[in-house]
């Protein structure tokens, strides 16, 4: 819960940068960070059952967005792009970090985690069922 909260005082700092005209490369920071952790939160949220966290699943959102976040501060680091400059997979650097660690990463890695934590911690065997 304080990971959601966070994240939105993060999104509305940098808005209000963006408003009062802050020229400051912590704008764009604050946003890409503050919308993680929002994003974060509500996994975190969601990974809670009958009270508890469910620690595997716990654990992998924690890492996920914590790639997530390392993505976005290593794509606003970057120097800007330039014609013919390094290429990482064949796309500029920023693209494929951006594909890879904020893209690619949560809609591969939290399914997994999901489908592998349910029998044990989603709907354990002890846990009455539902069946219509």
């Amino acid at each position: 819960m304080i990971v959601l909260v966070v994240g939105l005082v993060g999104i509305v700092a940098a808005y209000v940068g963006i408003l009062l005209g802050v020229a400051s490369p912590a704008v764009p920071m604050l946003m890409a960070l503050g919308s993680t952790a929002v994003l974060a939160g509500l996994a975190q949220l969601a990974s809670v059952r009958r009270g508890r966290a469910l620690p595997v699943l716990t654990r992998t959102v924690r890492w996920v967005f914590g790639g997530m976040a390392a993505g976005f501060i290593a794509v606003l680091l970057l120097p800007p792009p330039v014609a013919g400059g390094p290429l990482l997979l064949g796309l500029p650097r920023a693209t494929s970090i951006l594909l890879l660690l904020v893209g690619a990463m949560p809609m591969v890695v939290l399914p997994i985690a999901y489908a592998r934590a349910f029998d044990t911690e989603v709907m354990p065997a002890e846990e009455p069922r539902n069946d219509a």
